[in-house]
C-alpha cells in the first residue's frame, strides 16, 4: 500500500501537525490484513482444499467471512506465495478474507 510522504517545508506548526498525519496514516496503512483478498464459494470439507489465493506472496493469515453450516475452518498445511490449503470439520461453503 502506498505510504504518506511528508515534503513541506513550511512553518514548525504544519511540519508538527504533518508528522502526526504521517505516523497516524502509515500505521494504518501498515495493518496486515489491509493488503488482502475476498475468495468466495469455497466448497470445503475434510479433504483439503488448495485454493489460489493471488496474493504473490505467502499469505499471513485468513479471516471467514460467511460459512454456511457450523464446521471449523482450518489451515491443513503449510501456505505458499500461490496457494492456501484449507480443510473444515464437515461440509461447508466458506468466503474467506486472505491476507
Amino acid at each position: 500500500m502506498r505510504r504518506f510522504l511528508n515534503t513541506h517545508h513550511g512553518t514548525d506548526t504544519v511540519a508538527r501537525s504533518l508528522q502526526e498525519v504521517e505516523a497516524a496514516f502509515n500505521g494504518l496503512v501498515e495493518v496486515p490484513f489491509l493488503e488482502g483478498r475476498a475468495i468466495g464459494d469455497l466448497d470445503l470439507s475434510t479433504t483439503e482444499l488448495r485454493v489460489a489465493h493471488g496474493l504473490g506472496r505467502k499469505p499471513k493469515g485468513f479471516i471467514v467471512l460467511t460459512q454456511d453450516a457450523a464446521q471449523v475452518i482450518y489451515e491443513s498445511s503449510a501456505s505458499d506465495a500461490t496457494h492456501l490449503s484449507l480443510k473444515a470439520g464437515g461440509a461447508v461453503t466458506a468466503d474467506v478474507w486472505v491476507f
